[in-house]
Formats: C-alpha cells, structure tokens, sequence
C-alpha cells in the first residue's frame, strides 16, 4: 500500500510544477541538457520506439522517423507535452502510466528513451525490468541520467544532500548504471558528460 500511496504523491509533485517546469529547467537546457538530447537522438535507432517520462515533451522537437509512443505519471505533463506534439506535428502517441507497470505486451519495442527519469522512479529496478520487457530481443536504451559520484567524496556529499533533494524532486545519489544492469541489460556504452554525475548510457536486451 505505502508504495501506491507515494507513487500518487510523486503524481501530484508532477502535476503541481508541469505549469513552470520548463521554465525551472531553461538554465540547465541552454547550458547542457538541449545539446545532450541532440547526441542521444542523433545515435537513436528503430521505428518503434517508447519514451519513458516524457514529461513536458522536451525530447519532441528531437525526434526523426519512426513511430513514437510517450508515457508518463503525470496528466498535466501530458497536456504540456501535447501541445508540443500539435505544434511540432509529430508522430507520437502519448499514455498515462506507471513507469513501474507499462500497459504494453512483451517485446514490442525496438529502442526506449530516457532522459532524467530513473532518479525519481519510486522503484528503479522494477521499472528497468518492464523497459526489459517490452523490448525486442536486442533492443536498446538510451539513457541521460543523473547519479551519485564516482569520487567517494563527491559521492558521500550527495548523499547527505539526498534527503533534502528528496523533498523537491528526483534523489541526486543513485547508482544507475549497476540498476541498468541488475534490471538484466548489458552496458553497451557509457559516457561521462559532466564529471561522473551526468552521463549517456546505451544499454541493450
């Protein structure tokens, strides 16, 4: 029970800040995030392909062929990000859902997008396992992620800094990269982008 009851709170945290989330994140986009989306689409391959958390839809502009399909938590995001799907006339369906329980069936997709999501699943390793599940054999992931320090005393200052994180938004110190793997995927590329913190991941079923 305590699990739904705090995935419905994360619902309404979502909701609350889709109207300004944007605007929240511009920095970190102008500086960094627009162009480390840029990369992750350029390398992107597949025709069926699911964005987990596409939030407000900050990926849509980046996306070429291929047949899209965009869930997340939060309705209001969802409105936020289908009216960059109107504007931009691209082909994506967008879904209502958990991250942790995907409304699809086994190996459907050819490729999954992720940009900035696995901090804030409740359950990080449940979710990576229905991404597993819906993906073709040999599908991949691409991720941007967040995630604790390599640098023990970068990391432990994340750590202490969790809890306080914690209360505003997504968790700033998980190991991302070992739940990739325990989820059942194999690393194919990992790329640090701004020290060990940012990253670019493709992982592969």
């Amino acid at each position: 029970m305590g699990e739904y009851i705090k995935r419905g709170v994360d619902k309404k945290r979502y909701d609350r800040a889709a109207a300004l989330y944007d605007v929240f994140e511009s920095p970190m986009e102008v500086m960094a995030f627009s162009k480390w989306r840029k990369l992750l689409f350029e390398r992107l391959e597949g025709n069926r392909i699911l964005e987990v958390g596409i939030g407000t839809g900050k990926n849509i502009q980046y996306y070429g062929g291929g047949n899209f399909i965009g869930i997340d938590i939060s309705l209001k995001m969802l409105e936020k990000a289908k009216e960059k799907v109107e504007k931009l006339r691209k082909n994506v369906e967008l879904i209502q859902c958990d991250a942790e329980a995907l409304p699809f069936k086994n190996d459907v997709f050819d490729a999954a997008v992720s940009t900035y999501v696995f901090c804030s699943v409740e359950n990080p390793i449940r979710g990576l396992r229905e991404l597993y599940r819906v993906l073709k054999p040999g599908g991949r992931v691409y991720f941007l992620e967040h995630m604790r320090c390599e640098n023990e005393i970068g990391g432990v200052i994340l750590d202490v800094l969790n809890p306080i994180a914690r209360v505003f938004g997504p968790e700033i110190n998980r190991r991302t990269v070992e739940n990739i793997r325990k989820a059942g995927f194999r690393v194919v590329k990992e790329e640090w982008l701004l020290t060990s913190v940012f990253r670019f991941i493709i992982a592969e079923k």
